[in-house]
């Protein structure tokens, strides 16, 4: 009752302000301001006017998670599109759709199991078996398509994790073999064959499809999307742009591994401050309270013994 009557109010309250709002006369400066956008900061400001709805700014603010949600919610359901982006970035060597036939597999069975389950423990407790076996249904689809979501999100962070630790080492090999001398294609045929990491077995895929006769920029764009790394993703960006443009390559590549030395060393201190965070709380739970009670417990004692 009280979400039909927020709905009911909600909807009301849009009616009444659509009824109730004026539309005033548009005036001259209202008439040429569209044509004055790039030179008046008046005219985009008429043209754009702030937004003070309130249902408009909460809808800004929520957009964001709700975006996420419907994503989720998708790649739970078995959406194509949004699961595909993330099994690429998982790197596993199954093909798409056998992991999707796996999938849509494994849901059904443990969906009939969950079912059986379910009436079995009906019939011997007396219970409703239709609720109870459409409820053992579904737990074991959703359960199932749970676990797999989360083995393939670990995948993905693990991957993104590993070409994060190996980027800075790639990056310098990749700048001293342009700074001897080598084209960039040559260049990253000879660090594929000496990096055998996730980034290392990336590019050597990019340098296969470049044999085959794909651009080289645009082959390092789609692995670029194929990796869950932003740091990656910019360095590739700013390689493909250099290698269109003529910018000396060697420059680029140097300056992102400055770059990427600082980043890999800022992540090392904050994995050691995680980890010292976390190597309290076994002091804080288990050895402190183990060594208040060997101090205090025989005092207690003997203050019992001594009354």
């Amino acid at each position: 009752a009280l979400i039909l009557g927020s709905m009911m109010g909600l909807g009301l309250w849009l009616l009444a302000s659509l009824a109730w709002s004026s539309r005033r006369p548009v005036t001259m400066t209202e008439r040429i301001a569209p044509y004055l956008l790039d030179v008046s900061a008046r005219a985009r400001e008429i043209h754009n006017p702030p937004v003070d709805d309130p249902l408009v700014i909460a809808g800004k603010v929520i957009a964001p998670d709700v975006a996420v949600f419907i994503t989720r919610v998708d790649r739970l359901l078995g959406g194509r599109k949004s699961q595909k982006v993330v099994y690429q970035q998982s790197g596993r060597v199954e093909p798409f759709e056998q992991f999707r036939q796996r999938r849509a597999f494994s849901a059904v069975v443990a969906a009939v199991v969950g079912a059986l389950a379910g009436a079995g423990v009906a019939i011997v407790l007396a219970l409703p078996v239709l609720v109870t076996g459409a409820t053992g249904f579904l737990a074991g689809a959703t359960i199932t398509l749970v676990w797999q979501d989360y083995q393939l999100t670990r995948d993905v962070k693990s991957r993104a994790a590993g070409i994060t630790e190996e980027f800075p080492t790639i990056i310098e090999l990749l700048g001293l073999a342009l700074a001897a001398g080598d084209s960039l294609p040559r260049a990253l045929m000879r660090v594929t064959k000496r990096a055998p990491g996730e980034l290392g077995r990336e590019w050597a895929r990019v340098m296969l499809m470049v044999d085959l006769g794909a651009p080289l920029a645009q082959s390092l764009r789609a692995s670029a999307q194929r990796i869950n790394s932003p740091q990656v993703r910019a360095f590739v960006e700013h390689l493909a742009q250099a290698l269109e443009r003529g910018a000396p390559l060697a420059e680029v590549v140097a300056a992102h591994s400055v770059d990427a030395k600082a980043d890999f060393s800022r992540g090392l201190v904050e994995k050691a401050g995680k980890a010292e965070v976390r190597m309290l709380v076994p002091m804080v739970l288990l050895i402190l309270p183990v060594t208040v009670i060997f101090a205090v417990y025989p005092g207690l004692q003997a203050l019992e013994f001594g009354f």
